[in-house]
């Protein structure tokens, strides 16, 4: 009877603690996230930092933080045997805090070149579709990113990847809130004309507000991001590294992909490994060759000729665009412009644009006469991953004006994706070192140097960057690969199918 009332005892505050609320210390998740730690569990000495995002991190019901990313944070404490409290604050509040630490982790957060060196990471936790939205009433035509500077006012939240986008991408007609709640309620009541918000979350959050998620549509895609948790700079390597390898064994025993289908996601259903993986990754790095070096051809070719044309060299918009457009609609997924030697440009639907092209990369390769195909850039236009075909105009041995186009890469995965199978896994580096194509999307355009040089798969990178084709083998994520790769001839892409080893060896 003593036994049964303990037993009780312990039950009650064992609920009591699980309904703190948003504060409230945790070491595990639910069921399927991890098992109970055999000992007692230790303080991580850590401070976690999230934001209300449905469905990656919010409160429940019982005001208990949950979610998808939330899940997986509480499954690696689990398995690190730790506690730690998790708070929700407003996202330009935890920013703030996770840049001066001590001690602070905040998630979900979006890794991108200006916040690689002020944060370390911990990697990724999810994925989502970056989407300017507007009222079912507006008239605006929303086609690139230079007429949403033109459309009005567009509502993002304080200090977001999203804000900082807008920002290093020169808008000044931005409005800022403290959450995606705000914005929605600023759009619909006409404070906003436009939000920039997510795909994954638009609707719910709509509903939570009371507002019916119809009153608004979808006006631009803009891009798929990857979230990770972002440490503080001060937090040791030795935690780093051990989180990291808590996350990847949830990924490699299915935990990670069961939690995203528990929260609706499309969690990665394992499938099995030919007994041709060998043929048929070979076949596919073949065919991801000709199928991106077609891609870019089919912009080069004609491009070679229009710069041929007294149109071209005469450096007119008015008699250029023209030429641009019949080209553009037969090339749908490519976004067309013609820049000025000073950087300017102008683009097929836009005409001039407000940004400059000097700073990129493969200008003065073109400024001294040479093509420039396959460079990976983030479009200043249109704010999605692109590779670049850049063909120089001359008049008398000057280069007078660049006949350019940005191919838009999301759709180029999308298509190699449809004919490359599970669990095959694609992607491409381009020769400045970063991703250009990759089956999960949100890694296009990410730069290979954060990926460490001394791990596994960073030492398979160096084999693939320094060899024209061939194999190897390699760790990611928790499981262990092999790899097909390849140049292609054009852009000098290193193409790489890999798939997951099990028992399998090299040469098997």
């Amino acid at each position: 009877m003593k036994t049964g009332c303990l037993c009780l005892a312990v039950l009650i505050l064992v609920a009591l603690l699980a309904a703190c609320g948003c504060t409230a210390p945790v070491s595990s998740g639910n069921g399927n996230t991890a098992g109970t730690p055999a000992v007692t569990a230790t303080d991580a000495g850590i401070r976690i930092i999230t934001e209300e995002q449905y469905p990656f991190n919010y409160a429940g019901p019982n005001g208990t933080v949950t979610g998808q990313a939330t899940d997986v944070v509480r499954g690696i404490l689990s398995r690190l045997n730790q506690t730690a409290n998790i708070t929700i604050l407003p996202w330009s509040e935890g920013y703030s805090l996770a840049r001066a630490g001590p001690g602070v982790a905040l998630y979900s957060t979006v890794r991108t070149d200006d916040r690689e060196h002020l944060f370390k990471w911990v990697g990724p936790v999810s994925s989502y579709d970056y989407i300017i939205y507007a009222r079912n009433d507006s008239m605006f035509k929303i086609n690139s990113l230079e007429s949403v500077k033109k459309a009005g006012r567009i509502c993002v939240v304080k200090d977001d990847f999203r804000h900082q986008f807008l920002l290093e991408n020169n808008f000044t007609n931005i409005t800022t809130t403290g959450s995606d709640n705000e914005c929605i309620r600023q759009l619909l009541a006409g404070s906003a004309d436009l939000w920039l918000g997510s795909s994954v979350n638009a609707r719910e959050t709509a509903r939570n507000e009371g507002i019916d998620p119809s009153s608004f549509h979808e006006v631009f895609p803009v891009r798929t991001v990857q979230t990770y948790i972002a440490f503080s700079p001060d937090t040791p390597d030795s935690v780093i590294g051990a989180w990291q390898g808590a996350l990847d064994t949830m990924k490699s025993d299915g935990t990670f992909a069961e939690i995203e289908r528990q929260y609706g996601m499309a969690g990665t259903v394992s499938a099995a490994v030919p007994a041709s993986a060998d043929a048929v990754a070979d076949q596919a790095v073949n065919a991801m060759v000709a199928t991106t070096d077609g891609q870019m051809k089919a912009i080069l070719r004609p491009y070679e000729v229009l710069a041929l044309t007294d149109e071209a060299r005469s450096g007119e918009w008015n008699r250029i665009q023209p030429l641009l457009a019949a080209l553009m609609n037969k090339e749908p997924d490519t976004w067309l412009w013609y820049a000025r030697p000073d950087g300017s440009y102008y683009a097929v639907a836009e005409g001039l644009t407000s940004a400059n092209l000097r700073s990129r990369s493969y200008f003065p390769t073109v400024l001294a006469g040479k093509e420039s195909v396959g460079t990976v850039v983030v479009s200043h236009n249109t704010g999605r991953n692109a590779g670049i075909v850049a063909v120089p105009v001359l008049k008398d041995g000057t280069v007078t004006g660049v006949l350019g186009a940005s191919v838009y890469l999301d759709t180029l995965t999308d298509s190699l994706r449809a004919d490359i199978p599970e669990p095959f896994v694609f992607y491409a580096i381009d020769s400045e070192g970063k991703f250009a194509l990759h089956s999960d999307k949100g890694q296009i355009s990410r730069d290979i140097t954060t990926i460490g040089p001394d791990t596994s798969f960073g030492k398979a990178i160096t084999g693939i960057r320094t060899g024209y084709s061939g194999r190897v083998e390699y760790e990611d994520g928790g499981v262990r690969y092999i790899a097909n790769f390849r140049t292609a001839p054009l852009t000098s892409w290193k193409c790489v199918v890999a798939w997951p080893a099990g028992n399998s060896t090299i040469g098997a």
